[in-house]
């Protein structure tokens, strides 16, 4: 009986914490940018630790190359990007009002087709649905957008953040341990080094998929010589850390700019993200990530989907480790018998 009360308890107390931070979720933003780029740099400080430097004086030189290393990617790319941003300021309501033209070009054909009452007026409504479909789904992607830079600011601080788990981390751990039981003690570890190999792979994993995605479009952009390459490829590489709505995200900008010159090049920017897409799914996600995450694509969409929902673009940007997360807790307390140490 008492351990049913201590049971239920501890869920009410799991369960005020989630309600806890769903209230504060705009305010851990930067703290889940600090988590993101600590687990990042985190082999690189052990790496020159491991020479004979200090905690402190590792970190500091880490966060020097990056800088070094950033400086001259933005020093290269930064002014193409400017200059690609302000010429869609300029010609992004002329290329709609294109588009726009276009789309009710192909709405006049399909309506002009001559098909029994029934038949079209079902045409006509699916049409108007599909419009409506597009509309909302244009709205959703400027929204995610706004939402994205609008995080940006919260990076200025994610670093100072990283900084203090990078060096504290160990203490911190320590720490947070003593308020567990000591019969439960080797249960936490196990539970901790289970979901420090399942965010590693995910986090360290997915930046090198996105820095592919990013580098593979823009430059089969270039190739085919569509407007904006690099902005285009920049937001496919941003996009695609969101399993399975990324890659679609990315590929509606590239589809809209593309069938400004031909529909015959919306074909080929179209083979050009499925190729990516390939290739990450069949050759670089399972070495880099394998099965670490060990999540079905069913539960993986409906996390993304629940996300996105609860918490708008930073939801879509966590559902994936916060689902990795309850996996191994679900695995731990279900399948496996716990381990005292």
């Amino acid at each position: 009986m008492r351990s049913v009360s201590r049971g239920i308890w501890w869920a009410l107390v799991f369960a005020g914490i989630l309600f806890f931070l769903y209230r504060v979720r705009t305010v851990l933003t930067p703290f889940l940018f600090a988590i993101l780029l600590a687990y990042i740099l985190y082999p690189l400080v052990v790496a020159v630790e491991s020479r004979g430097a200090s905690r402190v004086a590792a970190i500091f030189l880490v966060y020097a190359f990056c800088g070094v290393a950033l400086g001259i990617v933005f020093y290269l790319t930064l002014p193409n990007l400017l200059r690609e941003l302000e010429e869609m300021a300029r010609k992004l309501p002329h290329q709609a009002v294109q588009l726009e033209e276009l789309g009710q070009d192909a709405v006049g054909i399909f309506r002009r087709v001559e098909l029994p009452t029934t038949i079209q007026e079902a045409v006509d409504n699916l049409l108007a649905r599909v419009q409506q479909a597009l509309e909302r789904l244009a709205g959703r992607v400027m929204q995610i957008l706004l939402d994205l830079f609008a995080n940006i600011v919260s990076l200025l601080i994610s670093p100072v953040l990283a900084f203090y788990l990078l060096r504290d981390h160990q203490a911190m751990r320590e720490r947070a341990l003593r308020y567990v039981p000591a019969r439960y003690r080797g249960d936490a570890q196990y539970v901790l080094r289970e979901v420090n190999v399942a965010l590693n792979g995910f986090f360290r994993g997915q930046l090198w998929i996105c820095l592919f995605v990013g580098l593979f479009i823009y430059g089969g952009l270039a190739l085919l010589k569509i407007p904006y390459a690099l902005f285009i490829g920049l937001l496919a590489g941003l996009f695609d850390i969101i399993p399975y709505f990324g890659p679609v995200l990315g590929f509606l900008p590239a589809a809209a700019l593309a069938l400004s010159q031909s529909p015959l090049t919306v074909l080929w920017v179209l083979l050009l993200f499925i190729a990516a897409n390939q290739i990450e799914n069949s050759l670089i996600s399972p070495w880099l990530i394998g099965d670490r995450v060990g999540l079905h694509p069913l539960v993986v969409i409906f996390a993304v989907l629940v996300g996105g929902y609860l918490m708008g673009i930073l939801g879509l940007l966590i559902a994936v480790p916060v689902a990795a997360i309850g996996r191994v807790l679900l695995d731990f307390f279900l399948l496996r018998r716990p381990q005292v140490k």
